[in-house]
């Protein structure tokens, strides 16, 4: 695997995992449910949680291979002899 898209991989877990948290303990913490209906309403939440942290996360992705193609170009095998 290239280096720009191991970089650009790394970046796309770290967001995906972070949206996905954040987003979660927001649903959580926060004083948005009734308290008795908190469980139930957060497990309804999971799925459209981990398709949006999916999403940004693929975004970033892009985002990340796209800058990294301008900013850090690969070299090619036959000129680094």
């Amino acid at each position: 695997m290239s280096r720009n898209r191991t970089i650009a991989l790394v970046v796309w877990v770290v967001v995906t995992a972070a949206v996905f948290v954040s987003a979660m303990a927001f649903l959580i913490v926060g004083d948005y449910f009734a308290e008795k209906h908190r469980i139930v309403m957060v497990s309804i939440a999971i799925a459209p949680v981990a398709l949006v942290a999916a999403m940004v996360g693929y975004a970033v992705w892009w985002l990340v291979m796209f800058l990294l193609t301008f900013f850090l170009p690969e070299e090619r095998q036959d000129e680094q002899h």
